[in-house]
């Protein structure tokens, strides 16, 4: 769960739903964002 620790605290600006890839996206301040997908049955979260 370290991979969120940047987010802790950071307010959510945007919910793309579906984003480009077909999964989740979370935009936060900062231009920070959480890619959520599907990816062979599993929930797979990218933090960039």
């Amino acid at each position: 769960m370290e991979k969120f620790d940047p987010l802790k605290m950071v307010e959510l600006v945007k919910v793309e739903d579906p984003d480009s890839e077909g999964g989740l996206t979370l935009v936060f301040n900062d231009n920070k964002q959480v890619k959520i997908k599907i990816v062979d049955g599993k929930l797979v979260s990218v933090v960039s």
